[in-house]
């Protein structure tokens, strides 16, 4: 988990800031938290703070102001993402840049995407923007925290390893490895999982279709990670980053064989 970093949303309409919010979050290996809970933390023992949400009537929702009112006057990087209806972004962004600005924050950069909308002329027709964010436009804010926030990026330990062992049925691979000057174990080389990171919440084996994980002595292992379909479901859900999918074209194209061999009961 990487805690120098921390993404404050609100998305209460159709869901498209959390997309953003969770494609970034996965990116930077943080957490991200709605408005309401970031008033009850205390947020200046973090570097950097990621602020989101749709516009609402030509700004940010108000959750956020909230927020930022509360943050202490001291410099802290910061920066900003929306989903909108409208085709360009325009001013919109302004309230919030100058609030943080108010407050002594350093503003690395701001993005944003165009979201469903089913308000004023878009009941017409049914909405616009349909099916937005896509998965390009989420692609698009990873891309953007790489650009924008290179340092705080957190590092996938498991690409550190020289020499990885072959993956066999049933037995995850364990691994030591030094990251940021801390030693790691990790289990699984398709679905790998930082045990050092892992609380054992048991999230990931209730959300995986396939059973690939079980929590074993209060950590969660991929006994099965040769079943993996690489849905994402279990990194979705792990809200301490501990899992990361490594596979290449030819292993997706095994992952269908495989499954496609299989016998349904």
């Amino acid at each position: 988990m990487n805690h120098k970093i921390i993404v404050i949303y609100e998305s209460i309409y159709n869901g498209n800031t959390i997309k953003l919010a969770r494609s970034i979050a996965q990116t930077l290996g943080c957490r991200f938290i709605q408005a309401q809970q970031a008033l009850t933390e205390d947020l200046s023992q973090y570097s950097a703070i990621g602020f989101g949400s749709g516009i609402y009537f030509g700004t940010h929702h108000p959750a956020l102001f909230e927020v930022v009112e509360k943050l202490d006057q001291f410099k802290q990087d910061v920066f900003i993402f929306s989903s909108r209806g409208a085709p360009v972004l325009g001013k919109y962004h302004n309230g919030l840049k100058k609030a943080l600005f108010d407050k002594g924050k350093n503003l690395v950069g701001e993005f944003s995407v165009r979201g469903y909308d089913e308000t004023g002329p878009w009941v017409i027709i049914g909405g616009g923007n349909v099916g937005k964010p896509n998965e390009t436009d989420l692609k698009k804010a990873q891309q953007f925290v790489q650009r924008k926030l290179p340092s705080y990026c957190k590092t996938d330990p498991y690409e550190l390893i020289k020499s990885k062992l072959t993956v066999t049925e049933g037995h995850p691979n364990t691994y030591n490895v030094v990251a940021d000057e801390i030693l790691l174990m990790l289990k699984g080389d398709f679905v790998t999982i930082n045990q050092s990171d892992c609380v054992g919440c048991g999230k990931c084996t209730k959300i995986c279709p396939m059973e690939v994980i079980k929590i074993e002595h209060k950590k969660a292992i991929p006994v099965n990670e040769l079943d993996c379909t690489l849905c994402r479901l279990c990194i979705q859900n792990c809200s301490e980053r501990a899992i990361n999918l490594h596979y290449s074209w030819r292993d997706a194209i095994k992952v269908a064989k495989r499954h496609s061999n299989k016998i349904t009961l």
